[in-house]
């Protein structure tokens, strides 16, 4: 019995002399699953219970551990030991060809077991079978979710889908209701690749109920050259004016949306259908939120499976194997009350992200609690490391060897210069000999013993090299011990020195940072305003500097608002890089 429909809910009732037929305990069985799957669905919600990571085996052999999942309909799927399965061997492979990932899925199943012969039912039933038998199902797709329908069933609201391609998903969710002057959370879910570039995204438009100095909201991220997550979660901290009792669009016109993969640069312009509405206080909010919270909102995706992994997929001639492996990359998991602690501890919930800072900036953290819905959001700002480069320096130097018997003898440079100044310097040595066999000069760097084979036929200088350095005065001294004789009278001894540098400013100087402004040409009544956009490539600091060049050519402010001054005339407006003060761009405005 699949289940699959919970309503009506219908019980037998027996009275004597009921004659009881299969329909009669086809009823009773229905109606005890329908209502524990209900209950299932309704506290619990769908996903992993324990168990179920995903792992790589090997490069075409995925391990999938031994667990309990509910799905969408409140059914229990049991994985009762760990699982081996090749690609070829599951359910989907043949849809793979071409793709560069593919989901596995879990779904609940059933069958048919024990077969018997019924006597006593109608021509053509002879054989039935005595047992179903509940289990699963474990497949291969290469089609992305529908991930409006998956976040909404996860408790998501406003969810729109920003960019789809095959390198990166972007899906946007905003609350439904938010206190009025309380903070609260847009969030965008990422889904890339793993060879997919760093990405940066910007989201923006004009917004009547969030604060913010031009009445518009601006959401930016730029991902951390060392993010190797392929699906995660960005949050975007925002507070709501001191409105009440008022129902908005995040965005009522279009908003524009820019995502950078690279070198591959897309702009678009969006209609986002995200109606939000601002309760008085907490108390308002809550009762709004219960008056909402019908029985179709907990039912929503029953068709949908449990997303046990991504995986990033390698074709050869061979055939397709796994790259690498992202388990439960959708979060669909059960929250159990014993692991979030006595007293309802589980009605509140902590997230983080973290930013990628520039070196000399200081590390921060921004918090944002949401007492109506108990959440608190930490988002770490993590300086990126100093950069370093090293000089380098390379010479040569001639030790005398001396008279009479050399076994085990010490011979030592004057104090020369290494020629990178003061400083600790780090100094390897090797040793210039003859090549017999090949009859050319080769280094000797390390042990010669290690050369001492009847499979090699080397003669490198028994002899060991190391370097006395002086920091102060920026000299060295070489010596070498002799354990055997050597040919000749002197030994010819290779220095490579190196000295780390910070040199950050240097680096950074020669990044290629453009900066451009929107829109370049423009025409304004007097007293008339303009908003400018600048967008700075090639920089992690976007912010810039805003000026009129003409001494009376109107005002513009720190976003880039402008005003237009009460003379007509054609004005100049300018934009400076903040990362780099020579990078400039330039705006015209002709004012009639």
């Amino acid at each position: 019995m699949n289940h699959a429909n919970f309503f009506p809910f219908e019980r037998n009732r027996y009275f004597y002399g009921k004659l009881l037929t299969v329909r009669d305990f086809e009823v009773e069985q229905r109606y005890h699953c329908s209502k524990r799957a209900l209950l299932n669905r309704l506290l619990h919600g769908a996903g992993v219970v324990c168990g179920l990571g995903v792992t790589a085996s090997d490069e075409s052999t995925l391990m999938i551990e031994s667990g309990v999942a509910l799905d969408y309909q409140g059914r229990e799927i049991v994985l009762p030991e760990t699982l081996f399965r090749k690609l070829q061997m599951l359910e989907g492979q043949e849809t793979l060809e071409g793709k560069k990932d593919a989901f596995l899925c879990l779904s609940y199943a059933q069958e048919d077991v024990e077969p018997v012969n019924a006597t006593g039912a109608d021509a053509g039933e002879g054989q039935q079978f005595d047992l179903t038998r509940e289990g699963f199902r474990l497949y291969l797709t290469a089609e992305p979710p529908a991930y409006q329908s998956l976040l909404e069933a996860s408790g998501r609201e406003n969810v729109s889908v920003l960019y789809q391609s095959d390198d990166l998903i972007l899906v946007l969710s905003v609350p439904a209701n938010v206190c009025s002057g309380e903070e609260f959370q847009a969030s965008v879910l990422v889904v890339k690749n793993e060879n997919t570039p760093p990405v940066q995204f910007t989201l923006e438009g004009e917004n009547t109920f969030v604060e913010s100095d031009n009445g518009r909201v601006r959401l930016a991220w730029r991902e951390s050259r060392e993010e190797k997550r392929c699906v995660y979660t960005v949050d975007f901290p925002l507070r709501a004016r001191a409105l009440s009792d008022v129902d908005s669009q995040m965005f009522p016109g279009s908003c524009e949306l820019n995502v950078e993969l690279g070198s591959h640069h897309y702009k678009n312009y969006l209609t986002v259908e995200a109606a939000v509405h601002l309760c008085r206080d907490q108390e308002d909010c809550r009762m709004r939120r219960q008056r909402l919270d019908d029985l179709e909102r907990h039912l929503r995706g029953r068709e949908l499976p449990i997303y046990l992994a991504k995986l990033e997929l390698i074709h050869s001639a061979g055939g397709v194997f796994v790259g690498s492996v992202t388990s439960l990359p959708f979060q669909q998991s059960v929250s159990r009350e014993a692991e979030q602690g006595a007293g309802g501890a589980g009605d509140f919930t902590v997230t983080t992200s973290v930013r990628s800072l520039e070196y000399w900036q200081k590390p921060d953290v921004k918090a944002v609690y949401q007492p109506s819905v108990g959440a608190l959001h930490l988002d770490f700002g993590i300086p990126s490391p100093e950069q370093y480069d090293y000089a380098v320096a390379h010479g040569t130097v001639d030790l005398t060897m001396p008279g009479g018997i050399r076994v085990n003898s010490r011979v030592f440079s004057e104090e020369i210069a290494h020629g990178l100044g003061a400083g600790a310097v780090d100094v390897r040595l090797s040793v210039e000999f003859v090549d017999s066999e090949k009859e050319e000069t080769a280094l000797l760097c390390g042990n010669s013993e290690v050369f001492k084979s009847k499979n090699i036929k080397l003669s490198p200088p028994w002899v060991e090299a190391a370097a006395v350095v002086y920091p102060e005065r920026g000299t060295m001294r070489i010596g070498l011990w002799l354990h055997d004789t050597v040919d000749g009278n002197l030994v010819r001894v290779h220095y490579f020195a190196q000295k780390p540098e910070r040199d950050t400013s240097r680096i950074l100087s020669q990044r290629r940072v453009s900066l451009s402004v929107t829109p370049e040409f423009s025409r304004l009544s007097c007293r008339g305003k303009l908003q400018f956009q600048a967008d700075v490539v090639g920089s992690e600091d976007k912010s810039v500097t805003w000026a009129v060049r003409e001494e009376n050519g109107g005002a513009i402010d720190r976003n880039g608002l402008y005003q237009a001054p009460e003379m007509t005339g054609s004005y100049e407006i300018t934009a400076t890089a903040g990362a780099v003060e020579k990078v400039t761009a330039s705006a015209f405005v002709i004012v009639e």
